[in-house]
C-alpha cells in the first residue's frame, strides 16, 4: 500500500503541475540587478512554460531615480529580449507618469497604460490568456484592465514600511488592498504578510521562499573554486550575500562583532543601494565589502564563506517579510546566524 499510494500521489501532483502555460511577471527590478523572488519563481516556470519578465514600467524621471538608487546606469537594450529557454525580458518604455508612490491617481493611469502595452507584447509573443503575477502592491489598475486568465498578487515586503509619513503610509495600504481585491489569489511570503491581507481577499495563502539546492549546492563541490576577492581575506569568514542596503543591515551590530573579533573577515557581498554609506565600516578594516558579483559566481563566493550570518535590524520590514538569503545559504551548506525574523525563527 505504501508504494502504490506514493505512486498516486507522484501522479497527482505530476496532474496539478503547470506545463504549456504562459505567464507574464511583473518584475520589482531589471532582470538580472538583484535576484529576487519573482525572477526565481520566473525561471522556476519557465522550465515547462513560457514566461515574461516585465521590467519596471514608469516616467523617464522616476526610472532614472531607480537607477541611481540601485547604483548602476541604464542601458539601452531591445524592447523584447530572449534571455533564456522560454524566458523573455519585456522593457516597456517609459511613458508613464511619475508619482505612483504618492498619488492614486498617477498609479491607476499608469497601470492602464500598462495593460495595453502587455496587450501588444503578450501578442507578439503570442502568448495566449497569460496568467498575470505581480508582486507589487500598485498594481489593481492593471490586474483589473489586463485580460489574464489568472491574476495573482504576491506580497514580498510590507511596503508601508518606507512611508514617509502617516498620508504616504495610508496611501500604500489602501493601493495594497485595492490590488488585493482585484487579484484573482493572494499569497504572501510570510504569515506575518499574510494576515492583514485576509481583511480583503478569501483566498490568501502563505508560500515561504526558496532556493536552488542543484545550484547553491555548488558550494560544496570540490571542483568550485572560490574566488579571489573572498579567496585572500584571513580566516574565518563571516559572509553576508545580497544587497547592502540600510533597511537591512544593522551597523551597530556589524561594528561590535567586527570591533569584538578583528580576526575575523567579515564580507559583504551584493549590490551596495543607494542610501547606504559604505564609508561607515572605515574604522573597522576586517569589514570588507566586496560590492556586485555575477549571479553565477553566487555558489563560489558562498563556498568562500565559513559561516553566514542576517545582521537584520528588528523593524517592521525585517520582522514581516521573509528572508531569500537564508534558503541560499542552507543551500549552499553553510551554517546561518541571524537575528530573530521570520525565517531564523521558523528554521531554528
Amino acid at each position: 500500500r505504501g508504494g502504490s499510494m506514493q505512486t498516486s500521489m507522484a501522479a497527482e501532483s505530476q496532474d496539478l503541475a503547470l506545463h504549456g502555460a504562459d505567464l507574464i511577471f511583473l518584475g520589482p527590478a531589471e532582470w538580472g540587478v538583484i535576484e529576487s523572488v519573482t525572477s526565481y519563481t520566473a525561471r522556476g516556470f519557465a522550465k515547462g512554460n513560457r514566461v515574461l519578465y516585465v521590467e519596471p514600467f514608469g516616467s523617464s524621471i522616476t526610472l532614472r531615480r531607480m537607477s541611481r538608487f540601485l547604483e548602476r546606469e541604464r542601458q539601452a537594450r531591445p524592447t523584447i529580449e530572449q534571455v533564456g529557454d522560454n524566458l523573455w525580458i519585456y522593457r516597456p518604455r517609459p511613458i508613464g507618469l511619475p508619482g505612483i508612490t504618492r498619488w492614486r491617481i498617477a498609479s491607476d493611469i499608469n497601470g492602464i497604460i500598462l495593460a495595453r502595452m502587455l496587450r501588444g507584447a503578450a501578442s507578439r509573443l503570442g502568448f495566449r490568456d497569460p496568467i498575470l503575477w505581480s508582486p507589487l502592491y500598485n498594481s489593481a489598475a492593471l490586474l483589473r484592465h489586463f485580460p489574464a486568465a489568472l491574476s495573482i498578487f504576491e506580497s514580498h515586503d510590507f511596503d508601508a514600511a518606507q512611508a514617509r509619513d502617516a498620508a504616504h503610509r495610508a496611501l500604500i495600504l489602501a493601493l495594497e488592498e485595492e490590488t488585493c481585491r482585484a487579484a484573482d489569489i493572494v499569497m504572501a511570503v510570510t504569515e506575518e504578510l499574510a494576515e492583514p491581507l485576509r481583511a480583503f481577499h478569501p483566498q490568501v495563502h502563505v508560500v515561504n521562499c526558496a532556493a536552488a539546492p542543484d545550484f547553491f549546492g555548488r558550494a560544496l563541490s570540490p571542483e568550485t573554486i572560490v574566488p579571489d576577492a573572498i579567496a585572500r581575506l584571513p580566516k574565518p569568514v563571516i559572509g553576508y550575500l545580497g544587497g547592502v542596503d540600510p533597511w537591512k543591515i544593522d551597523i551597530a551590530l556589524l561594528h561590535h562583532i567586527a570591533r569584538s573579533h578583528p580576526e575575523w573577515s567579515i564580507a559583504l557581498v551584493g549590490y551596495v543601494w543607494f542610501g547606504f554609506d559604505r564609508s561607515v565600516f572605515a574604522d573597522c578594516p576586517n569589514i570588507h565589502v566586496l560590492g556586485p558579483q555575477p549571479y553565477a559566481d553566487f555558489p563560489a563566493f558562498l563556498k568562500g564563506m565559513d559561516v553566514c550570518i542576517m545582521p537584520f535590524p528588528l523593524n517592521e520590514t525585517t520582522l514581516r517579510g521573509d528572508a531569500l538569503k537564508c534558503y541560499e545559504y542552507l543551500a549552499g551548506g553553510r551554517p546561518v546566524v541571524s537575528t530573530p525574523v521570520p525565517a531564523a525563527r521558523r528554521l531554528s
